[in-house]
C-alpha cells in the first residue's frame, strides 16, 4: 500500500483560548484537509484520500476541536461554525500560509463551508465532500423521520454500524464529541458563503449518499463541479478514497489551467 512520508511538521495553533493540533505531510501548494466526525488529522492522512493528496500537495490536517489531540471543551457554544473556521485560520497563520486549497469530508465538509464563508479570500479552491451545504444533517434527519440529529444519536449510530471509528469515545470524550457533532447544525449563511466564494468549487460524494440529491441540485443551480463516486457516505471515503483524492487533485489542476485561481 502506498505510504505517506513522515509528517514534515506537527504542532499547535491557538484560537479563542483553545489549542488546535495539526500534522502535515507532502510538498507543493498548501492544502487544508479536514476530517469527519470521530476522525483526526493523523487518521485522514493515513487514509487513501490523504495519501493521494499528499503525493501532490503540502497537506495540513488539523484535529478538529473535540477530536484527536486538540482541546475538547464540553460547552456547545465553543463549536459554532464561526469559531471552527477561526481555528482553521489560526492553523494557517501558524504555518504562515495565506491561502490554501480546502478539502473536507462530512463534518470536514461543513467546516470547509464555514471557512469559505468567513475567510473567502484565503480559499484557493474548495472541495466539499459528503455534506449538504443547505440542509446539513437535517437532510438525513428528514429521511430518517427525526427532527434533528443529535450528538448522542450519531454516536450511538456509529457504534452500531461502524464501531471501529467510535472505539476511542469513552465517557470522558462523549460529551465533548456530542457538542462537536451538534455544532454542525449551525448552518446560517454557509450555503450562501459557498455560492459566493471567489474560488473554484467542487462537491464530491458517493451516489448512494443521503446528501447526494440535495448537493447535486445545489451544484447544478450554482455552476459547481460535481465529482460522482460509487457507494454511500462511508464507502465513498473508506473504499473509494484513492479515486476521490485523484479526482480532487485533477479538479485543482484543471482550475489552475483554466486560470480560475487567483
Amino acid at each position: 500500500m502506498e505510504q505517506t512520508e513522515t509528517p514534515l511538521n506537527t504542532g499547535y495553533a491557538e484560537a479563542g483560548g483553545h489549542c488546535i493540533h495539526f500534522v502535515e505531510c507532502g510538498r507543493g501548494e498548501p492544502l487544508l484537509l479536514l476530517h469527519g466526525a470521530f476522525g483526526s488529522g493523523t487518521d485522514i492522512l493515513q487514509r487513501d484520500l490523504g495519501r493521494k493528496l499528499a503525493a501532490r500537495y503540502r497537506v495540513v490536517a488539523p484535529d478538529s476541536l473535540g477530536h484527536g489531540r486538540s482541546d475538547a471543551p464540553v460547552e456547545s457554544g465553543h463549536y459554532t461554525a464561526k469559531r471552527r473556521a477561526a481555528h482553521l485560520a489560526a492553523v494557517l497563520d501558524v504555518l504562515a500560509i495565506e491561502r490554501a486549497h480546502i478539502v473536507g469530508y462530512s463534518m470536514g465538509g461543513w467546516m470547509a463551508s464555514a471557512f469559505a464563508t468567513y475567510y473567502p479570500d484565503r480559499v484557493a479552491t474548495l472541495a466539499i465532500g459528503g455534506w449538504d451545504v443547505v440542509g446539513g444533517m437535517y437532510t438525513p434527519a428528514a429521511i430518517w423521520g427525526v427532527a434533528e440529529i443529535t450528538g448522542p444519536h450519531l454516536i450511538a449510530l456509529a457504534r452500531e454500524v461502524n464501531p471501529e471509528i467510535a472505539a476511542w469515545v469513552g465517557k470522558t470524550e462523549e460529551t465533548s464529541l456530542a457538542s462537536a457533532i451538534e455544532g454542525m447544525n449551525d448552518l446560517d449563511g454557509l450555503a450562501a458563503g459557498v455560492a459566493r466564494v471567489p474560488a473554484p468549487v467542487a462537491f464530491w460524494m458517493g451516489c448512494d449518499d443521503l446528501y447526494y440529491a440535495a448537493s447535486r441540485k445545489f451544484a447544478a443551480s450554482h455552476g459547481i463541479t460535481f465529482i460522482d463516486l460509487p457507494g454511500d457516505h462511508i464507502a465513498a471515503f473508506e473504499i473509494h478514497g484513492a479515486s476521490a483524492g485523484e479526482r480532487i487533485a485533477d479538479f485543482i489542476a484543471s482550475a489552475k489551467r483554466a486560470g480560475e485561481m487567483k
